[in-house]
């Protein structure tokens, strides 16, 4: 029989299901401190979901990519949950070959996973909203870094690192962020300021489409290497141009969707999904995008995809 999401987070077991595992993660973190809880089980819970994050990655980090931003698609789904899950996914994933300390790393994946605490139900409203942002929304955007730490403080939370990257995490190197407008420049705040940007650039909402990761990818890069060039870089190559779970159109006309990052981060492994007509393609047929005629012309936005896409069915033909 096989074993329960649950069950599989308890267990030193590799073989995860990352359609049943990061689904059943977004729920648990969804419902971790909506409620009043005491300060130790908030951090029990916290550190279950971020060992459970770690398992996900260390089982395959291609299917935990592949998984959480095609979530990213349903803007019902409940996406501060699904920010937050990715945002541990990147720095885990970037930070691991950037040669920080074990410590290091828990603090920033504990950053990412609560960074925007101070205004959860507010950031799953802006995705569903199509009017501008009223002022006191923007205050509250601008207040959350600052109301999170806070609430952090109430829950237990004592890790300096931890709450000194969640009040900072929206600071710029020119001091032109917030909430206090100073000049950071540490590569841990860095690491997670870009991957929070990453996520909401290429995350759809109600008001506005989203960006292609591949011209996210090359703003952030751009923006950023001059401030610290190496983990940008870095960043760049750990995601690549098109990470697990976009769509993209081949030279032959397909459309396709990424299911493992590529030795080259310009050509990735893809499943086309449709043919040149837009016709559902039955089954689904691998792509090597280093193949002539195959190669990537453009990035396809998630609201043109017409056919139905089984993440399962998917990755079962790996």
């Amino acid at each position: 029989m096989p074993q329960s999401p649950e069950a599989q987070s308890t267990h030193e077991d590799p073989r995860i299901n990352p359609i049943e595992h990061w689904p059943w993660l977004h729920r648990r973190l969804n419902r971790l401190g909506l409620e009043p809880i005491q300060p130790s089980e908030f951090q029990h819970g916290l550190a279950l979901i971020n060992r459970a994050v770690e398992r996900g990655l260390q089982s395959c980090p291609d299917d935990a990519l592949f998984v959480l931003i095609q979530m990213l698609r349903d803007v019902y789904h409940g996406y501060s949950a699904t920010h937050a899950l990715l945002a541990a996914a990147i720095v885990q994933l970037v930070a691991l070959p950037a040669d920080l300390s074990a410590d290091q790393i828990e603090s920033l994946s504990y950053a990412a996973l609560t960074m925007n605490i101070g205004m959860r139900e507010l950031q799953d409203r802006l995705a569903l909203q199509v009017q501008p942002q009223t002022s006191e929304q923007r205050d509250a955007i601008a207040r959350h870094p600052l109301k999170g730490v806070e609430l952090l403080r109430q829950l237990g939370v004592n890790d300096a690192l931890w709450l000194t990257l969640v009040e900072e995490h929206h600071e710029t190197p020119d001091g032109r962020g917030y909430p206090k407008g100073k000049a950071v420049k540490d590569p841990l705040q860095h690491l997670l300021r870009i991957a929070d940007l990453y996520i909401a650039r290429i995350s759809p909402r109600k008001s506005r489409r989203a960006l292609a990761p591949n011209v996210a990818i090359r703003d952030l890069f751009l923006d950023m290497r001059q401030h610290n060039p190496d983990l940008s870089a870095l960043f760049a190559k750990q995601l690549g141009i098109y990470p697990p779970g976009s769509f993209v159109r081949l030279q032959d006309g397909e459309t396709a969707v990424v299911i493992r990052r590529g030795e080259q981060v310009n050509h990735p492994l893809v499943i086309a999904v449709a043919d040149a007509a837009g016709n559902p393609l039955s089954p689904p047929q691998m792509r090597d995008t280093r193949q002539p005629g195959l190669g990537i012309k453009r990035p396809v936005d998630p609201e043109e995809i017409r056919v139905r896409v089984d993440l399962g069915r998917l990755l079962a033909l790996l």
